[in-house]
């Protein structure tokens, strides 16, 4: 079985010899190794091409995006399975080899998944991406456990509403899955989850397996992490809310994508509330519908029905009177 590796760049060169060396590196080899260039201003381009006939260097015009860049890479692609890997991040030298022992373990698996480890500003998390599940999660997911990785029974979609253990760089998918759902929605440009909605997708009908050792590090930094807490939520409603308008397949799934999506909304007020920009809490607050108004939550909208030079002044008193009860 064979791997095509596909590597979107867009002014990468700070991380981008790392990220390539580790595939590079790797036990098992890549069939083919694709760097994408989407405009890139800066030296990454060179550094791809400065490892000669060991990548794919393709270039797009402009900036089309990492949705874009991946589904280029994926029509050149020679392997039987795609795997991602954002240019900033790094694999274990045996995750190749690793996902090959289990696809041959059980032969009818067609999307892998691996546990990760973040390094924030070159500081590693104590917990695993796994280790964070919420309880039970991995229970009713339906994990069955082997030596070479974990499958499930059945899809896995409407657990990855609940919370989402899937990133890019530490998945692999096989071309026909792909062939079949479709590659990446451009409509998802700009959006923080903007994977996820193809990772459904896949989901819906996928035979899954995973590996729970962290052999993938994703590293986050000021250029490719926005601490915005506030518009993440914001930007996973519009993706809930497309996912419900546009997959036939999640409509088993709307009764947990409308509490998720009302959960999130609250949680993007209340996070604008806190930074204090009362102008985005009101507008995201109007969508927020009134049975989900906590009475925290409205006596925090009375405060922002308020002028500002007042409202500003309750909302720090609110929040003191917080931190004091905590």
């Amino acid at each position: 079985m064979t791997f095509s590796v596909i590597v979107p760049l867009y002014n990468g060169e700070r991380f981008l010899s790392a990220t390539l060396d580790a595939i590079l590196g790797q036990s098992l080899p890549a069939a083919d190794i694709i760097v994408i260039d989407d405009g890139s201003t800066d030296g990454g381009p060179a550094i791809a091409r400065g490892y000669g006939d060991r990548i794919t260097l393709l270039s797009l015009d402009g900036n089309s995006g990492v949705q874009a860049a991946r589904n280029a890479g994926i029509g050149v692609a020679s392997g039987e399975w795609i795997a991602f890997c954002d240019q900033d991040d790094l694999w274990d030298a045996c995750y190749l080899a690793r996902a090959e022992r289990l696809r041959r373990s059980v032969p009818e698996l067609d999307f892998l998944f691996a546990n990760f480890r973040m390094v924030r500003d070159g500081i590693p998390d104590q917990h695993t991406k796994f280790d964070q599940a919420p309880p039970g999660w991995w229970q009713a997911a339906k994990r069955r456990e082997q030596h070479e990785g974990w499958t499930f029974e059945g899809p896995i979609a409407g657990q990855t509403f609940l919370w989402q253990p899937i990133f890019p760089s530490a998945m692999l998918v096989t071309r026909k899955l792909i062939e079949t759902v479709g590659g990446f929605d451009v409509a998802m440009r700009g959006l923080r989850p903007e994977d996820w909605e193809f990772t459904l997708r896949c989901l819906y009908r996928a035979k899954v397996g995973a590996l729970p050792d962290p052999l993938v590090t994703i590293r986050r930094h000021e250029a490719n992490f926005s601490r915005d807490v506030v518009m993440i939520s914001a930007d996973e409603v519009v993706a809930l809310q497309f996912v419900k308008r546009t997959h036939a397949a999640a409509a088993p799934f709307h009764v947990i994508i409308d509490r998720e999506i009302s959960t999130r909304r609250v949680e993007a007020v209340e996070g604008a509330f806190a930074q204090r920009n009362h102008a985005l809490a009101r507008r995201l607050l109007a969508d927020v519908a009134p049975a989900d108004r906590s009475a925290r939550l409205r006596l925090k909208a009375l405060c922002l029905a308020l002028p500002d030079a007042l409202g500003l002044k309750l909302n720090w008193l609110l929040q003191r009177l917080s931190e004091m009860r905590q």
